[in-house]
């Protein structure tokens, strides 16, 4: 499994609609999208790989109003942490994202150490 693959599995019981780097262009909200932001590549002492893989995932929400944002966007941090499909911990809490359109979205978005099986 992928870990676009294990992010869904994580992500869309909370939110449907979640997609990996971008989304359709034309979206309602709630709305998940996350990306990778890098992580520690390991090796072990004989420059093989390890079977495991860190990232940096941020988890972008995007939601119509500051409390459903903020109620949802828990829930997430709660779903990445108790999964069992990865080993995740929080690197960030959520930080708020201006929206540029007064019709726009409230928007939260949280950084996550994600520890997963490559194979």
């Amino acid at each position: 499994m992928t870990l676009e693959e294990k992010m869904y599995a994580v992500v869309s019981p909370v939110v449907h609609q979640c997609f990996p780097v971008k989304g359709p262009f034309a979206i309602h909200a709630p709305v998940a999208i996350w990306e990778r932001l890098g992580g520690t590549p390991i090796y072990f002492m004989d420059n093989t790989a390890a079977d495991k893989s860190h990232v940096i995932v941020r988890v972008t929400f995007f939601e119509t109003t500051a409390i459903k944002a903020a109620t949802t966007m828990k829930e997430i941090e709660k779903a990445m942490v108790s999964t069992d499909v990865f080993l995740s911990s929080p690197r960030t809490e959520p930080v708020t994202i201006a929206d540029e359109n007064p019709d726009g979205f409230y928007i939260l978005a949280q950084d996550f150490n994600v520890w997963f099986t490559t194979n």
